[in-house]
């Protein structure tokens, strides 16, 4: 083999080991804890699909919002998806109170961008094309919501959407 072909294929390894290198870089979330910018993204895209629908937007609640943190925290730190089975003793002053949780993993994302924004958009389709999340999403008795956003060390995202038909009196 001559030195010419040898160089061409170091120089083609090279290439595909930078390359990957670099999807790779771009697919992990830089910070981890809680991301309010994405939560305020995802409230955003729940109110777009209510108002589509003819729904009145979703009001954001701090004090659901704190709940839906803490819980996605913990399934980060536990990693394990799972409804919080106390999340309306958590959550105050309501009628009706429902919950959606959801997780994904950053190596399913191979192109540019914002990494916890792309798994952001996926997991609310994901949440859009499951019966019962869709009705919890598009249920018009409730009028608040809290997103909590968590991503781990991993890159792992895991979301909990809290949702409140608050009490008039």
């Amino acid at each position: 083999m001559s030195f010419d072909r040898i160089l061409a294929y170091a120089v083609g390894a090279l290439s595909a080991v930078l390359v990957v290198a670099l999807l790779m870089t771009q697919a992990a979330p830089k910070e981890v804890g809680v991301d309010r910018a994405a939560a305020a993204y995802m409230l955003d895209l729940v109110n777009d699909v209510r108002v589509t629908e003819g729904l009145q937007p979703l009001e954001p609640a701090e004090d659901i919002a704190e709940v839906a943190e803490r819980w996605s925290a913990e399934m980060a730190a536990d990693q394990r998806m799972r409804h919080n089975p106390s999340f309306a003793d958590e959550i105050c002053c309501w009628q009706l109170t429902t919950e959606n949780v959801a997780w994904s993993e950053p190596h399913r994302i191979w192109r540019p961008g914002d990494p916890v924004r792309l798994i952001t958009d996926e997991l609310h389709e994901a949440l859009l094309q499951s019966p019962g999340h869709r009705a919890n999403l598009l249920d018009a008795s409730v009028d608040q919501v809290g997103i909590g956003i968590h991503v781990d060390a991993d890159g792992n995202v895991w979301i909990t959407q809290n949702f409140r038909r608050s009490r008039s009196d």
